[in-house]
Formats: structure tokens, sequence, C-alpha cells
């Protein structure tokens, strides 16, 4: 029975190893990749700006184990002001690649990253495309977070590096700006910020702020989308 014990805690270590070696050569700055509630495996970076997540989130639970209401049909984003997740065009085989969509109400539950992380703020995202944008860095701008080529983007993908290997992918989105956006043009992550602009006093906000970028542009996008739009997430360590 020992020998069966230390066997079964042999084989998670060198699945981990095996895991880290592997992003290591990737991206010569990746860590210990991290596992959500589901079982996934999350590649990651660490920069001078923190460790963030490498690839875009697809869990559909929360990180106390409770399951995340599903969105199937796209028409129904748009009504749901309630947390929610899905997948693009109701496709879960969009999962592997570009990850789940998220409307902001689950973000704000802040029980969406896994445990120690959290969806970045606006200001965390600014720092960390201002970082990539630095000469010292990886250029002169943001887009250089994307992947480069165009296995995924559109051509002509402009100004793609992938040197701080982000890997940044068209994930689309479902929005009121861009309903159903195909995959391969843009990506639009939320931010935990709520938008507060322009309110009347007690007025709540029913915008939050994104980020994004495009494969016709160098630099980020961005803005504020209705709660209800459904857009990928990337997670932060928490510091």
């Amino acid at each position: 029975m020992k020998k069966t014990r230390i066997a079964l805690l042999i084989i998670p270590a060198l699945f981990l190893n095996t895991l880290l070696l592997r992003a290591q050569d990737e991206a010569p700055n990746a860590g210990m990749p991290i596992q959500d509630s589901d079982g996934n495996y999350y590649k990651i970076i660490m920069t001078e700006e923190g460790v963030w997540m490498a690839e875009n989130l697809r869990t559909t639970k929360y990180n106390d184990g409770k399951p995340i209401p599903q969105v199937k049909d796209i028409n129904l984003w748009k009504t749901t002001r309630t947390p929610a997740f899905g997948w693009f065009k109701d496709d879960a085989n969009y999962r592997k690649t570009y990850g789940a969509i998220y409307n902001w109400h689950v973000v704000k539950t802040g029980k969406l990253c896994p445990k120690g992380w959290h969806v970045p703020t606006e200001a965390e995202w600014n720092e960390l495309l201002d970082y990539a944008g630095q000469p010292q860095k990886s250029g002169d701008n943001p887009s250089r977070l994307k992947e480069k080529g165009t296995s995924h983007w559109k051509s002509p993908n402009t100004g793609a590096t992938n040197d701080v290997y982000f890997t940044a992918l068209p994930a689309g989105e479902v929005s009121y700006f861009h309903t159903n956006d195909e995959p391969g043009e843009r990506t639009t992550w939320w931010t935990a910020t709520e938008d507060r602009n322009n309110l009347e006093p007690g007025q709540a906000p029913t915008n939050a702020e994104i980020v994004g970028l495009s494969y016709n542009f160098h630099s980020k996008t961005l803005g504020t989308y209705e709660k209800e739009s459904a857009l990928p997430i990337r997670c932060k360590m928490d510091d």
C-alpha cells in the first residue's frame, strides 16, 4: 500500500514538471501552471507588472466548486443580468483555443478566477499593456502581446510578435457593439472596473471597462461595454 501511495504522489508531480518544462521551452518567463476548479491547467507568465495567465479562462465553475449558469442562446445574453458563462456560438470546440466567454455579472462575484488570482482592474491591464509597449520590452506598441502569424488572427495581424509570451488570441465577443463577432479579428477582455463616468447621483453603473487588441491596429482598445456582454477573461495573481 505504501508503494502505491508514493506512486500516486509521484505521477501528478511528474505531470506538473512536464507542463512546466514545456511552458519554459515556449516562454522563458513562464512559471508553474495554475489549475482552476474544473481541473484545467493554464500557462502563466511572470513580468515586472505581475504574474498573468497566458491563456483565456475556460472554467465552468466558481473557485468554490459551484457551477456557473450557462447561456446557450446568443439572444439571451442581453437580458441575462445574473452571472453566466458560455461558449462562442455555443460550440465547446472553441473552449481549448479561445476559452469561455462570461458576462460582467460573474466577474463581480469575485469568485471567477482560481483562489489567489483575480480579474485585473483597468489600471492593472494598462500597466501590462504599457509594459508590453516599451521599447526595452517588446517594441513600441501593445499589439505585440498578440500571438504572431495568422493561424488564428486574420491577416495582417499588425504588430504581432508575442515577445512577452502573453499569446493574445482573437476570441471574438458577444456585445451590443459587435454582436456575435467572429474569432479572428479582435480580442476584448473584461476588466474588474465598473464604468462610473457620467452617472447621476445614486445611479448604479450599467457598464464596465474593457481592453482589447485588433488584427489591423497597433494600439490597445479601451472602452466600456454593457455588463450583459459576453467576453473572455484573463486572470492575474494577487500581489
